[in-house]
């Protein structure tokens, strides 16, 4: 009871704005709580390949390879490149992203901004191996260039029209404006 007092009391000092405060601590405490449930869990996840059954180093090499597929490599022991993490277990070549355990690199393949780049990568492979056209392919794009140029292109009595109208605007204006400025 006497801690409702003091906690009203406090509110009624502070208005809305204490309760508001409350709440976000209590938040944020709760995300405190869970992110470091999650840390352990996932140290846990944390896996010594020696420890390993024969079906769990099979699972974990199927895992790997699965990863392996969308550019998601394990790093070893011996060589992790990574100061900053030194922890990290993962690293995805097209994100150049470090990952912790194998839920994160699982977590990470499935993310939007990862399969949009794993579809950038198949595209350009898909455009290097398109193979370059052959006699027949020039030959009809050829002739259906010539084909829309004959129907709907400009005709040399146009062409005459256009530099005819071109040379009569260029001496207008150099009637009208300084020399100075076509003397380039």
């Amino acid at each position: 009871m006497h801690d409702q007092s003091q906690g009203q009391g406090s509110r009624a000092a502070g208005g809305q704005q204490g309760k508001k405060n409350q709440g976000k601590r209590w938040r944020n405490n709760w995300r405190v709580k869970e992110k470091r449930a999650f840390a352990e869990e996932n140290a846990n996840l944390v896996i010594e390949e020696s420890k390993l059954s024969v079906k769990e180093l099979q699972s974990l090499r199927q895992a790997e390879k699965r990863l392996k597929k969308d550019e998601v490599y394990s790093l070893t022991k011996v060589f992790n490149p990574s100061r900053s993490n030194p922890g990290a277990l993962y690293a995805c070549a097209l994100c150049d992203f470090l990952l912790d355990s194998l839920s994160d690199a699982y977590r990470h393949i499935r993310d939007r901004r990862h399969k949009k780049r794993v579809r950038e990568k198949q595209e350009e492979a898909m455009l290097t191996e398109i193979p370059p056209p052959g006699p027949e392919q020039v030959s009809a794009v050829t002739s259906a260039l010539e084909a829309v140029m004959q129907e709907h292109g400009i005709k040399d009595q146009d062409v005459e029209n256009r530099r005819s109208a071109v040379s009569i605007m260029q001496e207008l204006l150099q009637s009208v404006l300084p020399e100075e400025i076509f003397a380039e």
